[in-house]
């Protein structure tokens, strides 16, 4: 869509490979297309009969009254239509189309084109990048970049600078371009990650300063080249807050004094306005809701006086630039179907999103592109009582009633029908959000386990390493203090007064002896309160070497459990029999032997 004088508009459609001619505020679409086959637009105006269906990409551009058309095809082909008095609606157009030469055109389908001045540059799937002049000739080509393809590309000749940007992510610059010699840098894909979308979706060039926008992505990047010493700087801006950019409006600055500005529209309905200039404030000076139903912004357009948005629901709203303020409201052009909508309604369906929106240049025109259908609105003075009077007998005043008693099942009908593209939208960023699940699964699979599977495999292994590093230590020798009972309170009869450095524990007191702690994470063993009373011969007997193991000094893994000191014996001619394990010391089973015959000394006296 592009503007012509006396308010006409010339728009293109891909899926035809035509342009139509038309004056939205009266409603004239002129006779004749001027299509890609070089009809000249002496057609009838019939897109069925008068269609090329190899285009893939047109850009549209204009010289006064002279509409200008490069058009691009799928087998690398690049074409010109020019049509001196193109909004004439007295005669048809005489348009001119040239085909370039073939040892001139991309070895790929062409993905992108685009206008500067009386240049045009074209990027193909071949990774390369071409520049024409007027004649149409192509005057500089860039090198291979193959198998990566060339899906967008900026200019700004004054500058004498091409930026493209690759299927891959990257972004490439050319300075300066012509015959002689080009220095180029490359600048890698700031986004990281297999699953990332690394899709370009905004590309613009100030001065020496790129603008980049990727799709999904909540943030959009600067980059600064410097070719004197071939270096980029990178500065990025977004707020997660506000979901992910899906359009960008750049308001670059002509004049020092002027700021520039980088307004976005989101995924979430809100709109972000940032300082360009300000490389350290990442953040949007100013940001709102457009949108409080969440329909994503699809469209801006801004002219220092207003701000105008589009949502993927097709509604248009205009903001005053300065406070912000809502100024009006446009629903979407899309008519409502009379009748419930078919199952081959719903996939014919045109995309009812706002594509594209004109502010133009006298400030009081607006050209909306929504879906398949252009909308055009002009300021003007408010009549005398704020709104239109309706047509009618004098005296009566005519009053608009409800709608029909299928108005509701109407409106569900066309919202299902509308929320159809967002549904799609929301599953493709679903099946991205479990991709990575989805691998992980796989490569359990391979394993041949699932996920507790995977859990408890991992467990285990951590338990066999804790194991082996406890077998691994060496043992810790560990003796009885007095200050090891200081905190538990025992009768008197119970106490144990503090052995000498050379005895060694009693047998009653092996025989009681809890499992050994680990000196990481366990407290020093204490006596319970009902440890049972010694005699001072069983304490004689137990006198060992002071170099003696302890029996708490010794690891107990792997052998058969010693009764906790929670533990009571039912009686006192209960046995305790030592375990059978050819693993046991010496120490513990003398300590056992001990413990029973202090057992038989007390039943004795009893």
């Amino acid at each position: 869509m592009h503007p012509m004088p006396s308010h006409g508009l010339i728009t293109s459609s891909l899926q035809y490979g035509i342009v139509s001619r038309s004056f939205p505020f009266t409603g004239a679409v002129l006779r004749g297309y001027l299509d890609a086959a070089g009809s000249g637009g002496l057609g009838i105006g019939n897109p069925n009969t008068e269609f090329s269906p190899n285009v893939s990409a047109c850009a549209l551009g204009s010289d006064g009254g002279t509409a200008k058309i490069v058009w691009g095809f799928r087998n690398g082909e690049v074409a010109f239509t020019a049509a001196n008095k193109a909004m004439d609606a007295g005669r048809r157009s005489a348009a001119r189309f040239t085909r370039c030469k073939v040892e001139e055109q991309h070895f790929g389908v062409v993905l992108h084109a685009i206008w500067d001045g009386t240049n045009a540059v074209s990027a193909g799937g071949d990774g390369r990048v071409k520049l024409w002049d007027a004649t149409p000739q192509c005057v500089w080509t860039s090198e291979c970049h193959a198998p990566d393809k060339c899906v967008k590309v900026a200019s700004a000749l004054n500058k004498d600078i091409i930026a493209a940007a690759m299927r891959s992510g990257d972004i490439i610059v050319w300075s300066p371009v012509g015959p002689t010699s080009v220095q180029k840098i490359s600048i890698p894909c700031p986004i990281r990650g297999e699953e990332a979308n690394r899709q370009v979706s905004g590309l613009f060039i100030d001065n020496s300063a790129l603008l980049v926008t990727y799709t999904d992505s909540h943030l959009f990047y600067r980059f600064d080249v410097d070719f004197s010493t071939d270096s980029v700087q990178v500065s990025h801006f977004g707020d997660p807050a506000l979901g992910a950019i899906t359009c960008c409006f750049p308001s670059f600055a002509d004049q020092p004094e002027e700021h520039s500005l980088v307004i976005t529209g989101t995924q979430l309905g809100c709109v972000g306005i940032y300082a360009w200039a300000d490389k350290n404030q990442d953040l949007p000076v100013h940001k709102f809701e457009a949108y409080e139903d969440g329909a994503s912004v699809t469209a801006l357009a801004w002219n220092g006086v207003t701000l105008a948005t589009g949502c993927a629901r097709g509604t248009t709203k205009a903001w005053d630039a300065l406070t912000l303020e809502l100024l009006r409201v446009w629903a979407t052009p899309i008519p409502r179907k009379r009748a419930t909508p078919t199952l081959m309604d719903a996939l014919n369906a045109e995309d009812p999103k706002v594509r594209q929106i004109l502010l133009g240049a006298d400030r009081e025109t607006m050209f909306v592109a929504v879906g398949d259908r252009v909308m055009a609105f002009r300021a003007g003075p408010v009549p005398k009582g704020g709104a239109l009077k309706v047509r009618g007998s004098p005296g009566k005043k005519r009053e608009r009633t409800g709608t029909s008693k299928y108005h509701q099942q109407l409106e569900m009908n066309e919202e299902i029908v509308e929320s159809r593209h967002l549904l799609q939208e929301e599953s493709r960023y679903a099946q991205r959000a479990y991709g990575r699940a989805r691998e992980q699964r796989a490569g359990l699979e391979t394993l041949g386990l699932d996920e507790v599977e995977a859990v408890e495999y991992v467990l285990m292994l951590s338990r066999e390493e804790a194991m082996e590093r406890e077998r691994q230590r060496p043992p810790i020798e560990e003796g009885v203090f007095e200050g090891d009972f200081d905190e538990v309170p025992a009768p008197a009869a119970s106490r144990l007064s503090p052995s000498p450095p050379s005895s060694a524990p009693s047998p009653t007191e092996a025989l009681w002896a809890p499992s050994p702690p680990s000196p990481r994470s366990l407290p020093p063993p204490r006596v319970p309160a009902h440890f049972p009373a010694m005699s001072s011969s069983a304490s004689s007997r137990a006198s060992v070497s002071p170099r003696a193991k302890s029996a708490w000094s010794t690891p107990l893994g792997g052998r058969s459990p010693v009764p906790s000191p929670g533990t009571s014996f039912a009686s006192s001619n209960s046995r305790v029999m030592p375990s059978a394990n050819e693993d046991m010391d010496d120490d513990l089973r003398f300590a056992i032997e001990l413990s029973l015959a202090e057992a038989r000394s007390r039943a004795a006296d009893l």
